[in-house]
């Protein structure tokens, strides 16, 4: 007869220039007569500035569920340049955009010695796009200024990509991104970008802003597959001459330094009688004891004692998380001297893992 355990699985989780003036009539107020020259007034421009009024810091926190997703962090609102005298809102004809990042890399800064790669999308002041890429220290434009009302408005997104392999727990902690954006209008070039900003020009219509993206990872855990307790084939008839041992095994990922304990249930067929679990086949309406071991030596059961909703519990296997995928053995085991069934068939039970941390 053939029989196996099919672990049933679930998870237990607690309740990112030169800018030849602008046009903006440099005023000069002069009077010639009798050769007197009356008064002049020329605009400074080391006294301009750029407000940047929106958002500038966001905090994206982790679950067990989205660990693997994308994790965009978004940024947005609007920038007035001013400058003249008096001091007034205005704009250049065209701009260009660049970003300076934490690192060459692009990566957030590290906890425990790891760090997430970020990427830096947007637009600002009608440079760029929503699906733009910026690259640390390139320039993008120039582009025709778009304003409204002589004021910016800016949408940038720094995101962690989605994972496209296998589960990476990463250690608990906060990782920042943090990401310099740069704006300089210039009125004469449609064609290179002048780019004095970069250098720490004073030019009153060029400026930047520092965009801070943290990423929170808690403490979690996933459980990604359980494999069956095969006993297969038994040539016993009525009682058990030997022990029937098989294994399994349950294959688990929490994020480093993360305490978990990983239970089982009875099934669905306990004895509390006898305190074995118990394999059923449904057309015979006859049963095959067992027991499931935290050890080899099939001595220690393993169950649910101590309740789910907490780590520790004596029933459960106690882990300490590393960051990669583990597999925990199962041992079953059939002991010598059961009784078992006469009729030759399939015999089953589903035991349910729940990981608590």
């Amino acid at each position: 007869m053939s029989i196996s355990i099919n672990l049933v699985r679930s998870i237990f989780q607690r309740p990112f220039k030169l800018d030849q003036a602008n046009q903006y009539s440099f005023v000069r107020s002069f009077l010639t007569g009798c050769l007197l020259l009356l008064g002049v007034t020329i605009f400074n421009s080391a006294h301009a500035t750029c407000t940047v009024t929106g958002t500038t810091t966001g905090t994206y926190t982790y679950t067990a569920s989205t660990i693997a997703n994308s994790a965009p962090l978004n940024f947005s609102g609007t920038i007035t340049c001013t400058g003249g005298s008096p001091p007034k809102a205005g704009t250049s004809q065209y701009i260009c955009i660049m970003a300076s990042l934490n690192n060459t890399s692009s990566t957030t800064s590290s906890v425990n010695g790891t760090s997430l790669a970020y990427t830096v999308t947007g637009s600002l002041g009608g440079a760029g796009s929503s699906s733009t890429k910026f690259t640390n220290g390139v320039w993008i434009g120039p582009a025709t200024t778009s304003a409204s009302n002589n004021i910016l408005s800016y949408s940038i997104a720094i995101t962690i990509p989605a994972q496209s392999s296998t589960l990476v727990a990463y250690p608990i902690g906060t990782y920042t991104a943090t990401v310099k954006i740069y704006w300089d209008m210039q009125a004469n070039s449609s064609t290179i970008c002048e780019g004095n900003t970069a250098t720490g020009s004073s030019n009153w219509d060029g400026g930047n802003m520092t965009l801070t993206a943290n990423y929170i990872i808690p403490s979690f855990c996933q459980l990604n597959s359980t494999s069956a307790v095969n006993f297969g084939s038994i040539s016993d008839i009525g009682t058990t001459r030997v022990n029937y041992d098989a294994a399994g095994a349950v294959n688990t990922t929490c994020n480093y330094g993360t305490a978990y304990t990983i239970y089982l249930d009875l099934g669905k067929y306990y004895n509390s009688s006898t305190g074995y679990r118990r394999m059923y086949n449904a057309s015979s309406g006859q049963y095959i004891p067992y027991q499931l071991y935290k050890d080899s030596s099939h001595s220690t059961i393993w169950n649910a004692t101590g309740g789910t909703s907490s780590t520790g519990g004596s029933g459960g296997v106690s882990l300490t998380g590393s960051g990669s995928a583990v597999n925990t053995a199962v041992y079953g085991r059939i002991p010598v001297n059961t009784t078992i069934p006469t009729t030759p068939n399939t015999y089953s039970d589903s035991v349910v893992v729940t990981v608590t941390y």
